[in-house]
């Protein structure tokens, strides 16, 4: 049905509430227009708890590598799966070969043999601007590396996204026997501490019979080279990177990268191989010059599958039975879960109009004793539990109706403040009133609790992911949202609420204040 407002009422609500445009009314009926109206306030208690989120909608261009543990939370481990891909139909040099009729020469390569083959996992260094990575950066850890399998494939063609979900079973994807390398490092990467780049790196050494095999496939068959997934399907399936040493620093990976070294010939404008310079008494010149190359070959791009997996320790369930405070903590582990009063503020304000719904949440300081703590999450998503999936699959923006996007206020009122969510309010509750009066007499305490159960509203620590279009002589560029996304990095925040009760009473609600417009003979 739809709502009319008297005239009288929507001027009054203009004059109040000129900023505010969510107002709604709750009640279907209309008011004569000649009725006083006055404008009042009301509070409304809400229980907060805590809730596993188990796993989340990962769509990220950063992996995550590493273990982190702490007194609060216990562990989790961050391991990934990802794709290569190749430049289109990539080609190896041919091995060289010299024409003695033309004196030209052509090809490049001395044989077709591989010299070295490695892995490089590749991440920023932290400065004051960017963060490559979190805890402690002379962690002593180690990472190895698994080629996937054939079931990989098939399942990433039947599937769906499924891979995008952080609990992703990567046990199915790899044989724990085949290893194809491992290494040793610490986050501060100090072979490359010197150089000007940005970029810190891990090298996995792998078997040189596997970039043997790959110069093979590029010579039977350079169609498999054709583009990424044709390579993907017939030349490296991808790999699975995991910490099996070492606790207390996880790496933000930009990207993963397959080099292989090479030797070439060196040569001149015709192809023809450079003797060496003279290297005796006679004068005779020395034999062919060549050379040793590391050719960056194949990469992991935006294009191709990256699968981040989170595990935790049971640690973690403790929170969820912690009575007196509620958490969130990224990535994929828990959120605050709120239950709205939806019936008792239908009960009370059925007839009036909402104003304005303001929902707080309070944090405490972040106090921790350990020299190594995650930070507050800076922004957050209220949405409800049945919209969430949806929302990050579809990489949707808040519309201020469902779901709302705040900054947590840390400098102060140490807050999450949602200053108007009337319209989420009035909608749920004609949804619940609809879903009723559907179900007529079949609506029982089990479709009761389901529907709360899918409208409670959880409080998830969020990337707000954005695009600056390109700048002028007149203009810096515009900034505009593009997505959401869940934060992936480690985050961690307590906030004052709980379901403990006394007396069926709730030892420390959170406060819902509503504002709403009434209409009456005065």
């Amino acid at each position: 049905m739809k709502l009319k407002f008297p005239v009288f009422a929507l001027l009054t609500f203009l004059i109040l509430f000129g900023c505010d445009d969510t107002t709604d009314k709750i009640g279907w009926e209309i008011m004569p227009s000649e009725d006083m109206v006055a404008t009042y306030s009301t509070n409304f208690d809400v229980m907060s708890e805590t809730v596993l989120a188990d796993s989340v909608y990962a769509r990220s261009q950063t992996a995550y590598l590493g273990r982190f543990s702490d007194p609060e939370f216990g562990y989790y481990d961050a391991s990934f799966i990802t794709e290569l891909t190749t430049s289109e139909n990539y080609l190896f040099p041919e091995v060289y070969k010299y024409d003695e009729a033309t004196k030209t020469g052509t090809g490049r390569l001395v044989s077709d043999n591989c010299e070295d083959i490695f892995l490089r996992i590749s991440y920023s260094k932290n400065t004051s601007s960017t963060k490559g990575f979190f805890g402690d950066s002379v962690t002593a850890c180690r990472v190895s590396a698994y080629e996937l399998n054939g079931q990989w494939l098939a399942d990433r063609k039947s599937n769906g996204r499924f891979y995008r979900y952080t609990n992703i079973d990567v046990s199915k994807y790899y044989d724990k026997d085949d290893l194809i390398g491992s290494t040793a490092y610490t986050a501060h990467d100090y072979s490359v501490v010197s150089s000007s780049s940005n970029e810190n790196y891990i090298d996995i050494k792998m078997d040189k019979e596997r970039g043997n095999r790959i110069i093979k496939l590029n010579r039977e068959h350079p169609e498999y080279f054709k583009d990424g997934e044709t390579f993907t399907n017939n030349v490296i399936p991808g790999f699975y990177l995991t910490t099996d040493y070492g606790d207390g620093t996880i790496i933000y990976v930009n990207r993963v990268i397959l080099y292989m070294g090479l030797n070439l010939y060196v040569t001149d404008s015709l192809g023809v191989a450079l003797k060496k310079q003279v290297t005796d008494d006679k004068g005779t010149a020395g034999s062919d010059s060549t050379y040793y190359s590391v050719q960056y070959l194949f990469s992991s791009t935006p294009e191709v599958i990256q699968a981040n997996k989170f595990t935790y320790s049971d640690k973690l369930k403790e929170k969820v039975e912690d009575p007196d405070n509620t958490y969130i903590k990224s990535p994929a582990g828990v959120f605050t879960a709120l239950t709205i009063p939806y019936d008792e503020i239908y009960q009370k304000l059925s007839k009036d109009t909402l104003n304005a719904v303001k929902l707080s949440l309070t944090s405490y300081p972040d106090v921790s004793p350990y020299e190594i703590s995650m930070e507050t999450p800076s922004k957050v998503l209220l949405i409800r539990n049945k919209d969430m999936k949806d929302f990050f699959e579809t990489n949707s923006l808040p519309d201020n109706i469902t779901s709302y996007q705040v900054s947590h206020n840390a400098s102060e009122t140490n807050k999450y403040v949602f200053n108007n969510i009337a319209n989420l309010v009035t909608t749920t509750m004609r949804e619940k009133n609809k879903a009723k009066e559907e179900a007529g007499t079949s609506w029982d305490s089990a479709k009761e609790a389901k529907w709360v159960k899918e409208n409670k509203l959880l409080v998830i620590p969020i990337v707000v992911d954005t695009y600056t279009s390109s700048s002028s002589y007149y203009s810096s560029g515009t900034q505009t949202v593009v997505g959401t996304t869940h934060d992936l990095k480690p985050t961690y925040v307590r906030l004052v609420g709980g379901k403990g009760t006394t007396n069926g009473k709730l030892n420390n609600p959170i406060q819902l204040e509503v504002t709403y417009t009434r209409f009456g003979k005065q």
